[in-house]
């Protein structure tokens, strides 16, 4: 979706913010990932906006839909190209009209879903699932970074296409290139995206 030299300005601007670090997690993950600092880097934000409507621009949609998760990023991309834009909530409000997605829409319309990333298979397939049981089409998923944890690919298995700007390995391609990690950090990291892929498809969730 986008080229190598925007990649690595990407993953640069992550690893200066702390946004991608090399720490273990209180669940033994050889990294941290804090996407939702991007709302404080408002030109970051704007320039990620960018490099997704590169791409979406490419497909044919009416509207863009986001998560109640992480409204920045589908609005600043909204804003930067005026696309209409919808969001989904998690669960229902128990006030006004109840509804599960928000905005202005038609039955009918085509929607791209756009995302940070995707770490629950399961929950994005639901927000699907409600997008297209208020009528509307599913023409693709963009999110920003792809984990390599079986997520998308286990979306991507039930007919939905699934676009990512960055995947984990291209983070770890860098850092190695760079001289930003250690020989054995690499490896530690590429034996976790090994075992974790392993673990999220199993037979019975891709056949699911």
């Amino acid at each position: 979706m986008i080229n190598i030299i925007q990649k690595n300005k990407l993953i640069d601007f992550f690893i200066n913010n702390q946004i991608f670090s090399l720490e273990k997690s209180s669940s033994a993950v050889p990294y941290r990932i804090r996407l939702s600092r991007l709302c404080s880097y408002p030109l970051a934000l704007r320039r990620i906006a960018h490099l997704f409507g590169d791409s979406m621009k490419k497909t044919f949609f009416d509207i863009v839909a986001g998560p109640y998760t992480d409204i920045p990023l589908a609005t600043t991309i909204s804003l930067e190209y005026n696309w209409p834009m919808i969001f989904v909530r998690n669960e229902r409000k128990d006030y006004g009209m109840e509804r599960l997605v928000e905005g202005n829409f038609r039955s009918g319309e085509r929607v791209i879903v756009v995302d940070d990333e995707i770490n629950d298979a399961e929950g994005a397939l639901q927000l699907i699932g409600r997008l297209e049981g208020s009528g509307l089409i599913i023409e693709g998923l963009f999110v920003l970074l792809d984990r390599e944890d079986g997520a998308l690919t286990l979306i991507r298995k039930r007919g939905y296409r699934c676009e990512a700007l960055l995947t984990l390995n291209d983070i770890l391609v860098w850092l190695a290139q760079s001289g930003k990690i250690a020989p054995i950090q690499q490896k530690e990291l590429e034996q976790f995206l090994k075992t974790t892929s392993r673990e999220i498809l199993t037979p019975q969730h891709v056949d699911a």
